[in-house]
C-alpha cells in the first residue's frame, strides 16, 4: 500500500449534506415584509404623568399615528420604577431626574410603543439598579429595551419584538455619556476571569477642531508657555500633548486649517462591533432600526463664537457616515435623537435617516425627585445658584425646579410623530405628524404631545425641508402634515 492509500481515512465521516440552511446576506439582510406596512418613530419621551386617559381629542390625535402603526420605536430618556420602594440611589446632576410611576409603563405600551431605546446619557441617573428596574417594568408591559445589559455582549446586541407582520430588531447606542461617568457608565465585556459590567452601549467619538492661523498661534503660544494649565489628577496622566501638526487636550484635538470647524472620528473597532450586530440583527428579522443618541455638533464657520447655543442643525460628519454604513450592512432606517429638535432628513439607498427627532413628551419639570445637588450650591453653565434649605415649605416645587435646572428653549417643545409607510418592503411615503407640547402653558399640561395648529406645523415643517434638502430630500406641507413622497425606482 502505497503512503497515499495510507492516509485515507478507513471511514470517511465528513458530512453529506450540501442542502444545509446558509447564511446569504444578499438574500437575508434586505427588509422582508409583505404587504403594506407602516413604522412609527419618534425622538425623546420624557415622561411623568399618564396621558392615554385624558378625555382630549388633540391628544388622542396626536398618539394616533403611533397607535395605528404596525410597529412603533423612540427613546426613553428616564427612569420607570416605585420610587417609594427603590433600594437604588440618584447619581443624576442637579437637572432634571426622572423615575416615574410603573404605571408609565402601562401607559406608552397603550400608546403603541413596541421597543424604546435606553442608550442615552441619562441612562446613569438612578444607576444599575434603576436600569433593571426600568427593563423590568418594560417588559412586563410588552415593550422591549434595547441598550442597557449586564455586560457589553448584552448592551450592545439587538433586541427583537415579534409584531403581526414579522420580527423587527433594534441596535441601540449612544455617543454622549455624563461628563466623567464613562468607566461607570459604559458596560464592560466579560473577559477571562472578569465578569463584565453592566451599563449602556456606547461609540466613542473624538472631536478635531480646525483653527484659523491666528488661533492656531495663539493656542501654541500658550501651550508652550503654559502647559501646567491642563492638569488632570495625578502627574502621570497627560491631559495634553503637542506636535507640529495637532494640540490634543483631553478628547478635543486641534489643527491648523483656513476657517474654523468640527469633525468627528467615531472609534472604528466600536463601530466594527456595531455592524456585526446590524448584519446579525438583518439576518434575523424582518425589518432592523439602528437608533443613536447624539449630542455632537457642528459650528458656523463663518461665525464660531456663537457660544453654547452656537451650534448648527447640520448633522455632525461622523453621524452621516454611521448612517451609510449602518444602512450598507443591513439596516432599514437609521435614527437620531439627542438634539431635542427636528432636523434633516434624508432618504439613503431607499432607507430613511432621521438625523434629529426631537421630543415626543417633554415633562421634565414634573420630577418627583429632586435630588440633593439641586438644592446645594451650584454653577450650571452661567448661572450660580447658592444653597437652599430643602425643608422651607416656601419654596413651590414648580417656581424651584423651573429656576434652577436647565432652561430648555421653545423650539424643545415642538416635535412631531414621523411614520414610515412600506409597499412590500419598498419605502412608499413619510408623514411628519407635527405635535405642540404645551410650551405656553398652562404648566400642568407641559409637555403632553397635542396636534399643532397650522401655523406651527407649517413653521417646523418648513424648518426640516431647508435642512433636508443638502440630502435632496422634498418635503410637501399638506393638511398640517409633512409629505415625502420616496422615488421607488431608485
Amino acid at each position: 500500500m502505497s503512503d497515499k492509500d495510507k492516509s485515507k481515512p478507513v471511514i470517511d465521516l465528513s458530512s453529506k449534506v450540501t442542502d444545509n440552511p446558509k447564511y446569504a446576506p444578499e438574500r437575508d439582510h434586505p427588509m422582508s415584509v409583505k404587504g403594506k406596512f407602516t413604522v412609527a418613530v419618534v425622538g425623546d419621551i420624557v415622561q411623568t404623568r399618564p396621558i392615554t386617559n385624558l378625555d382630549d381629542e388633540d391628544v388622542k390625535a396626536a398618539i394616533a399615528p403611533i397607535k395605528n402603526s404596525d410597529f412603533a420605536i423612540g427613546n426613553l430618556e428616564q427612569a420607570i420604577g416605585d420610587w417609594r420602594q427603590f433600594e437604588g440611589y440618584e447619581y443624576g446632576v442637579g437637572a432634571f431626574l426622572i423615575m416615574s410611576k410603573p404605571e408609565i409603563a402601562d401607559d406608552l405600551a397603550k400608546m403603541g410603543f413596541n421597543v424604546l431605546s435606553r442608550a442615552n446619557n441619562r441612562l446613569s441617573d438612578f444607576g444599575v439598579e434603576g436600569n433593571r428596574e426600568t427593563d423590568r417594568h418594560l417588559r412586563r408591559v410588552g415593550i422591549e429595551p434595547v441598550g442597557f445589559g449586564e455586560h457589553l455582549s448584552q448592551a450592545r446586541c439587538a433586541s427583537y419584538k415579534d409584531v403581526p407582520k414579522g420580527r423587527m430588531s433594534a441596535v441601540g447606542v449612544t455617543s454622549n455619556f455624563q461628563p466623567g461617568g464613562e468607566k461607570a457608565f459604559l458596560a464592560g465585556a466579560r473577559i477571562g476571569n472578569a465578569n463584565g459590567r453592566p451599563g449602556v452601549n456606547g461609540l466613542h467619538v473624538s472631536r478635531t477642531i480646525t483653527l484659523p492661523e491666528k488661533a492656531w498661534k495663539l493656542l501654541n503660544e500658550f501651550v508652550v508657555e503654559a502647559n501646567y494649565a491642563f492638569p488632570l489628577n495625578y502627574p502621570i496622566q497627560a491631559t495634553l500633548s503637542a506636535t507640529e501638526e495637532k494640540v490634543q487636550v483631553l478628547h478635543n484635538n486641534y489643527v491648523l486649517g483656513d476657517k474654523a470647524g468640527y469633525s468627528y472620528k467615531a472609534n472604528r473597532e466600536q463601530v466594527d462591533s456595531l455592524m456585526k450586530e446590524v448584519r446579525n440583527a438583518a439576518a434575523y428579522s424582518n425589518f432592523n432600526v439602528f437608533t443613536i443618541h447624539s449630542h455632537q455638533w457642528m459650528i458656523d464657520p463663518d461665525d464660531p463664537l456663537g457660544g453654547f447655543h452656537g451650534e448648527t442643525h447640520e448633522p455632525p460628519d461622523f453621524l452621516v457616515d454611521l448612517a451609510h454604513e449602518a444602512i450598507d450592512n443591513g439596516c432599514d432606517m437609521f435614527c437620531v435623537h439627542g438634539p431635542f429638535e427636528l432636523r434633516a432628513i434624508e432618504i439613503y439607498k431607499g432607507k430613511p435617516v432621521f438625523y434629529g427627532l426631537g421630543s415626543f413628551i417633554r415633562q421634565p419639570y414634573q420630577q418627583d425627585i429632586v435630588p440633593w445637588e439641586t438644592y446645594s450650591a451650584h454653577t450650571f453653565i452661567d448661572r450660580h445658584y447658592p444653597s437652599e434649605n430643602p425643608i422651607d415649605t416656601k419654596i413651590e416645587d414648580a417656581e424651584f425646579l423651573l429656576t434652577r435646572t436647565g432652561r430648555h428653549p421653545a423650539r424643545y417643545f415642538k416635535g412631531a410623530s414621523i411614520t414610515c409607510d412600506y409597499e412590500d418592503s419598498i419605502l412608499a411615503q413619510i408623514t411628519i405628524h407635527p405635535v405642540d407640547l404645551g410650551i405656553d402653558g398652562p404648566l400642568s399640561d407641559l409637555g403632553i404631545p397635542k396636534v399643532a395648529d397650522q401655523q406651527v406645523a407649517m413653521e417646523l415643517i418648513d424648518k426640516i425641508a431647508e435642512q433636508s434638502t443638502a440630502f435632496g430630500t422634498e418635503i410637501e406641507f399638506k393638511n398640517g402634515l409633512g409629505i415625502i413622497k420616496v422615488n421607488t425606482d431608485e
